[in-house]
């Protein structure tokens, strides 16, 4: 059996919590007309949206302060400087995008944010085109998020594929 290095039960919750949230929220506006007809109207799609929005931006807060408590693991070899290099990338930009996105989403609206219909906060008073701009921020900056995820995911099966190591085990098994 390799000894291997493991992420934490929390640092594992909070990696698979976003994963969950990330893709409800990418399906609710990917079908949002459809989903609308049946979760109540297209109003409730984005207090849904919005909300989960929210909760991505506060968990990847809470991974942060995670991240500097624990630490992450060393997963790969320290030879594979390549995979290193592409590795550290991919999930750098991959945490900017978690917060990009659910802040710009928040800046591109001129109505409060309806959080689960508990919360609400007020949105920041700004011309009209710097929602448009915070708008575009927010497409974009969502399908970059979707491609880095979907070469995160090739990364991970890679690993475990091909080159048959336990990277793609250190965020899956329990400790």
């Amino acid at each position: 059996m390799q000894n291997y290095p493991q992420y934490s039960s929390k640092q594992k919750w909070i990696h698979w919590l976003t994963v969950i949230l990330v893709v409800l929220t990418f399906l609710l506006m990917m079908f949002k007309v459809t989903l609308s007809q049946y979760l109540g109207g297209i109003f409730t799609i984005y207090v849904l949206h919005k909300s989960f929005g929210v909760l991505i931006f506060v968990i990847t807060i809470w991974r942060f302060f995670v991240i500097k408590r624990q630490g992450v693991p060393d997963v790969l070899p320290r030879n594979q400087k390549l995979q290193r290099i592409l590795s550290k990338a991919t999930q750098g930009f991959i945490y900017i995008l978690l917060i990009i996105v659910p802040l710009s989403g928040y800046l591109m609206s001129s109505r409060s944010l309806n959080i689960f219909g508990i919360i609400s906060i007020p949105a920041i008073d700004m011309p009209n085109e710097t929602y448009l701009l915070f708008h575009k921020i927010h497409q974009v900056c969502s399908y970059l998020f979707l491609v880095l995820l979907i070469i995160h995911i090739v990364g991970a099966l890679y690993h475990y594929f091909w080159i048959k190591d336990k990277v793609l085990q250190s965020m899956l098994n329990r400790n």
